[in-house]
């Protein structure tokens, strides 16, 4: 019996679904596709018993042990050499990025006095593009820190003792940040070690 046209594009929308045309045949099918809404369906049909056959399939029991063997036999392999792929050594170059890190011991910080009586402060480092420094700075018991603007914005952790800003009392640990403009005049009732980052342009108001 001589196969009707109709029922050879029905085999193409199979073999399509399967992906197995070949270009010719991809071609003359996807013309007859735009034409015949019946063999859209068809073919969504194919497409959709293909993608279920896959879980029609028994599961196949895993070796518990599998796993266990797998790592074992990749332990065992030879080290690949560096030169089979095309592996190259690193070499630094002394750029900026690589800078050693600067360290400070605390037994070669320099104290010297801030100017005001019982105030004593250690320099860690300046920034002088930034008109920045980082430093120590230590308070002895009872003293009131000068009222004072800040030229940029500060920040203070205390390590030791306290140290009273704007009626807030900080122990060790808290911290502090002024913003660029404010004022204040903190002060310490039992001394205190502060670290700091600051402008060098801060301006004394007493």
């Amino acid at each position: 019996m001589e196969m009707m046209p109709d029922e050879e594009y029905k085999i193409l929308a199979a073999l399509q679904a399967l992906d197995i045309l070949d270009e010719s045949e991809r071609g003359a099918f996807a013309e007859k596709l735009k034409e015949s809404a019946e063999l859209t369906r068809e073919l969504a049909a194919f497409e959709a018993a293909i993608a279920a056959l896959a879980y029609t399939a028994p599961p196949v029991p895993v070796a518990p042990d599998l796993k266990n063997r797998l790592f074992q036999r990749i332990a065992e392999l030879p080290p690949t050499p560096a030169e089979s792929v095309n592996l190259k050594p690193i070499v630094s170059s002394p750029t900026e990025n690589n800078t050693p890190s600067l360290i400070v011991r605390s037994h070669d910080v320099q104290w010297k006095s801030y100017g005001v009586p019982g105030v004593s402060f250690g320099k860690l480092y300046i920034d002088k593009k930034k008109r920045e420094i980082t430093c120590l700075m230590r308070l002895e018991p009872g003293v009131t820190f000068p009222m004072h603007r800040h030229a940029a914005s500060e920040e203070v952790l205390v390590l030791e003792g306290d140290l009273i800003v704007e009626g807030e009392i900080c122990h060790q640990g808290d911290y502090i940040r002024s913003v660029p403009g404010s004022t204040h005049s903190p002060l310490t009732e039992g001394g205190c070690l502060l670290l700091m980052k600051t402008s060098i342009d801060n301006e004394m108001l007493v």
